[in-house]
């Protein structure tokens, strides 16, 4: 008895110092690309699109139903401008290819669909895209 439950401690230990995958599996289809919801860091949404893009939305972490509006940045290994200021990438070094993400989703309740406006670097949004869930 002893033993089980210094075994679940450990494994709690684990499960919570460990990055925290999505409880959801939320996928959404874009006119450009696939996008994924791949995991929470803290207060930190994880979503990953394409072959190298990531994109880091701030306070989305952990919500699920009710979600509004959310600021966040996208950053890719290259893209049509190199901005003169860095953001963290998706491997934890600094990249120069990246812009600013502002994501409203549409349904109050899983799935949900969403809107984003994308800007290059921290210049205007130049570009919206529609993200419609992906349901198997």
């Amino acid at each position: 008895m002893k033993n089980n439950y210094v075994l679940l401690t450990i494994a709690s230990l684990i499960y919570t110092a460990a990055p925290q995958k999505a409880l959801a599996d939320e996928v959404w289809k874009t006119q450009e690309y696939k996008v994924v919801y791949q995991e929470d860091r803290n207060n930190t949404a994880v979503w990953r699109y394409g072959r190298d893009g990531v994109i880091f939305i701030d306070g989305l972490a952990g919500v699920f139903n009710d979600r509004g509006s959310y600021n966040g940045y996208w950053v890719q290994k290259s893209s049509s401008i190199r901005c003169d200021t860095y953001r963290e990438g998706a491997d934890g070094k600094p990249t120069y290819h990246w812009g600013r993400f502002k994501v409203t989703f549409i349904d109050s309740k899983f799935p949900s669909r969403w809107k984003a406006d994308i800007s290059l670097c921290d210049r205007d949004f130049v570009m919206t895209l529609n993200g419609t869930p992906v349901t198997q």
